[in-house]
């Protein structure tokens, strides 16, 4: 009979060996201490330096019952993304274009945050009018931005954005409108997409886009994974700037699947990493974890906990940034830690790095899982009807004051936009902003 318990590396290292030591002072003789995810101890063992079977018990049970994991959780008070001037943080103007789609994957939820084939694509007019106005807030968002931070990403997804049948003119549009803006900031389109389009598209639509991401669904059909590939097989041919997604699905049938396309990816030299699932289907087993070390930081697979969901221990940014903590900028994470309520309460700058436009319901958040407002409640910022008043609100703001504000995080919960600097501690925030932003203070207008 064997006993075994999860125990994740890092800071619960050092929380377990202190309790052992009081048990155990023999173990104050041993320097370093390593543990496995899984730890294995005989119930009738005899004496050794590591757990008698009620200790085993007793450390389980803590572990189980902490919210945090033990996993640094507690200690962490600033989160900021790391510094490389290949990776800066821009603005991400992220643009909801339909929500129809050639897929419907189990793990991808029907609305606004996923796909909704019952919905009609919006009309070419509204996409141009939400266009205009998100070009024309961005504008104002560049005005405290320092001249190396003043350049904007536009994100074009879906549902699947390549499904809309006006797809190809909403492009050649974004280019035409941008140029009144380009003496002032600079702008990058990516296409957030199943990368499933035909070839006569595909071609036309890579002409006014300056990069994609390509995200690899292992439930569909072997026809569209076909065109999946021959698509980044084009990107690559002319040198188009990519990044592909690979959708990490953990059922038996598609777990290999995934793991065959990142392979596939590697062998080619093209740029994939792993994307564990949020929500109920990201439950991950020792299995899983051991395939992945293939692909992921082994490190930082360890800390998480097997049978468990995984966007309930930590997260990676969507777009793979790496994250610094409490300062500390020489060293670095892709999964970050969190609690159950994420970042509630925390000071948060997401606003001076995002907006999100909805194109079905005409409505314009934080971001598309930020819902957080200036005034601290939970809602969308403005509407199309609204957002010309806005953004005279938010040039007015940052011109009197000579600042952005920030926001006071009201939500439990935090997915896209963990990557925008943050802290517990004002202070600590602003310092930070002070980096991307020409004055020294935010103004938390809460």
């Amino acid at each position: 009979m064997a006993l075994f318990i999860n125990i994740s590396q890092g800071s619960i290292r050092l929380a377990v060996c202190c309790v052992l030591r009081m048990f155990s002072p023999s173990l104050l003789d041993i320097p370093t201490m390593s543990w496995p995810r899984a730890v294995s101890c005989p119930a009738n063992a005899s004496p050794i330096p590591c757990l008698c079977p009620v200790m085993a018990i007793f450390i389980r049970d803590i572990y189980a019952k902490s919210e945090c994991h033990l996993n640094n959780t507690m200690s962490i008070h600033t989160l900021e993304p790391a510094y490389h001037p290949k990776n800066k943080m821009s603005f991400l103007i992220d643009w909801l274009v339909t929500l129809k789609c050639n897929y419907d994957c189990a793990y991808c939820v029907i609305g606004p945050k996923g796909h909704d084939n019952s919905t009609k694509h919006p009309s070419f007019e509204k996409c141009m009018l939400m266009l205009e106005q998100l070009y024309e807030y961005t504008d104002v968002m560049m005005l405290q931005k320092k001249s190396a931070f003043k350049d904007a990403i536009m994100n074009i997804y879906g549902g699947e954005s390549i499904y809309h049948p006006r797809i190809v003119d909403i492009m050649i549009e974004s280019s035409r409108k941008f140029e009144k803006y380009s003496d002032r900031w600079r702008l990058k389109r990516r296409m957030t997409t199943n990368g499933t389009a035909t070839e006569k598209n595909w071609k036309l639509i890579c002409d006014h886009m300056e990069g994609f991401t390509m995200s690899y669904h292992s439930t569909g059909p072997d026809k569209l994974k076909t065109l999946f590939k021959k698509n980044i097989e084009y990107l690559a041919k002319i040198k188009k700037e990519h990044d592909i997604i690979v959708l990490m699905y953990p059922t038996e049938k598609n777990w290999e699947d995934c793991l065959d396309m990142l392979r596939y990816c590697r062998d080619n030299r093209f740029n994939a990493r792993t994307r564990l699932l949020d929500g109920p289907l990201g439950v991950y087993n020792e299995k899983h974890f051991s395939d992945l070390a293939e692909f992921m930081d082994e490190q930082e697979l360890a800390e998480l906990v097997a049978e468990s969901r995984v966007d309930e221990q930590s997260r990676a940014c969507c777009g793979g940034r790496k994250m610094c903590t409490n300062g500390n900028i020489k060293e670095y994470q892709t999964l970050v830690p969190r609690n159950k309520d994420a970042f509630h309460g925390w000071h948060c700058s997401a606003n001076q790095f995002f907006i999100h436009g909805n194109n079905i319901s005409g409505q314009y958040f934080t971001n598309k899982d930020c819902r957080v407002k200036l005034d601290g409640t939970i809602g969308h910022v403005a509407t199309m009807e609204s957002m010309p008043a806005y953004v005279n609100k938010m040039r007015d703001y940052i011109v009197k004051n000579n600042k952005m504000p920030i926001l006071t995080c009201a939500q439990r919960s935090c997915y896209c936009g963990a990557c925008a600097p943050k802290s517990v501690h004002k202070e600590n925030l602003d310092k930070i902003l002070t980096i991307y932003n020409s004055d020294t203070n935010s103004l938390d207008t809460r």
